[in-house]
């Protein structure tokens, strides 16, 4: 007996409701807040203070990176309804979110980036926008992605009322966009500890805490994706050194564009990890193809989007600065290439963390950074305009993603061909129905 094909209406219902496109909204949303924040800093501040404040939001971006692969992927990956790793996710949590915004703000102050007041505010922003990270990679974890709209549209709608509450006090500093996501964040957290399934919504006893088994699964991850903000961080350093914070305010400008197609690409890794963390008992070689298909997919549609961007410039371009300064179109094409360099590791990297691996990735997502900052440093210092930036970014990721696919993949794709029964590493066990049932 056949069955109807599903009308073409009802695909694109199927494919707009989908979970993987929950999970690219949702990522993409999350992003809105800071998108608006630092399109009100370029037109109140100009390019100088849009270089401050991108520097700020990055460092917290990066702080909270950290803190989101060590517990968030730790509790998509481990049995977070065991009372020992759950206390001990519970233990990072607030240890992560308390030590990265502490060093962060002392030395942004230290350096006079921030007064002592910001350097405060700036500390709540970072330590409320960890624990709101944490809180959304539960939702992440149960699949729920479009649950994160609503939270992260709540985080919005604040911090944004809040710059406008502060605006009609006096004129605007640093201090305000600060204290915008930090209340912006605590209200993102309130809403998404509602939206957990009750089952989640639970503490487990301190005592008894496994924090090494949560740390030598999620020590790697933590370190792995703070790669991107790290490199971005040291990127801002390399620009400001070589041309200044006007010109870092123009580069931020053009990522700022461009934002969407990168965030994107996290967004729909974000899907892959929790899918390949479902389907682990599946044999790796039948997710290869996929996971392959999925790059190439991912590339050309960032390129395409690209594209339009770069060629709406000139219409969108004043309204991202205000008029106070130029975006730059040959930076807003090289952060779409960029984009695309990414989506070339994004779920082979996905597969391999799904199945335990994520020392042999994190080297090469060092080496991968290290020839991306190598060849910006080169490049800066032996003439290249600061506008080309993203260009020389996006080889690393190109060399880190064939990286991958030879050594780490091919490598796992071996084992499992040599092995009739490949045992997944005790620290990505499935997690069991029962444990669910408390």
């Amino acid at each position: 007996m056949t069955h109807p094909s599903p009308s073409r209406s009802a695909r694109l219902r199927s494919l707009v409701t989908s979970r993987a496109s929950g999970a690219v909204i949702a990522q993409v949303w999350q992003a809105a807040g800071s998108f608006a924040l630092q399109v009100l800093a370029a037109h109140l501040l100009g390019a100088r203070g849009l270089g401050v404040v991108a520097l700020c939001l990055g460092v917290i971006v990066l702080t909270t990176a950290i803190t989101s692969g060590f517990v968030g992927d730790s509790l998509t990956v481990l049995d977070r309804a065991d009372v020992r790793v759950r206390a001990a996710l519970q233990a990072w949590t607030l240890l992560l979110a308390f030590v990265g915004p502490s060093i962060a703000g002392a030395v942004l102050w230290a350096t006079d980036t921030l007064s002592a007041g910001e350097a405060l505010v700036f500390f709540a922003a970072g330590a409320l926008f960890q624990v709101e990270e944490v809180a959304r990679r539960v939702l992440m974890a149960g699949l729920q992605f479009w649950r994160l709209v609503l939270v992260d549209g709540v985080a919005l709608f604040v911090a944004l009322a809040t710059v406008a509450v502060t605006a009609t006090r006096g004129p605007l500093g640093l201090g305000a966009f600060l204290a915008a996501v930090a209340v912006g964040q605590l209200a993102g957290l309130v809403v998404a500890l509602r939206l957990v399934a009750p089952q989640e919504r639970w503490l487990a006893p301190w005592s008894g805490a496994d924090l090494r088994a949560v740390a030598s699964f999620g020590a790697w991850r933590g370190a792995q994706v703070a790669v991107n903000p790290g490199v971005f961080t040291a990127m801002r350093v390399f620009v400001v050194a070589a041309a200044g914070g006007a010109a870092l305010g123009q580069v931020e400008a053009a990522r700022i564009y461009v934002a969407p197609a990168i965030l994107a690409i996290q967004g729909f890794g974000s899907f892959l990890l929790a899918s390949y963390s479902r389907d682990r008992a599946r044999p790796l070689a039948a997710l290869v193809p996929s996971a392959v298909r999925a790059s190439v997919a991912m590339v050309a549609a960032v390129l395409l989007v690209g594209v339009a961007l770069w060629a709406l410039v000139p219409v969108v371009g004043p309204w991202i600065t205000g008029g106070s300064f130029d975006l730059p179109a040959v930076t807003v094409l090289g952060w779409s290439v960029y984009a695309a360099s990414t989506a070339t590791f994004t779920p082979l990297l996905c597969l391999a963390v799904s199945r335990g691996q994520q020392r042999v990735p994190l080297l090469i997502r060092g080496v991968d950074a290290s020839v991306s900052l190598g060849v910006l440093g080169l490049l800066l210092w032996g003439g290249m305009p600061y506008t080309a930036t993203p260009f020389a970014l996006a080889a690393g990721p190109v060399v880190g993603g064939l990286a991958i696919r030879a050594l780490v993949i091919g490598s796992m794709l071996r084992a499992e061909q040599s092995t009739p029964a490949l045992a997944v590493p005790a620290t990505a066990q499935p997690r069991e129905a029962a444990h669910h049932a408390r």
